[in-house]
């Protein structure tokens, strides 16, 4: 008798650890997006005036 592995028929997305992609990504000197306060119209046109 043959016995059928599982692990072919289950389809499953892997997710890391977000600490381990954190840490790993620092290692690469990148970082993950954080949220900003928000800013008035006049800091972003401060910020992007060219």
């Amino acid at each position: 008798m043959s016995s059928v592995s599982n692990q072919s028929s289950r389809k499953e997305k892997f997710t890391p650890n977000l600490e381990n992609y954190k840490t790993s990504l620092s290692y690469e000197g990148l970082s993950l997006k954080t949220k900003d306060k928000p800013r008035s119209i006049s800091e972003l046109k401060r910020k992007y005036a060219r």
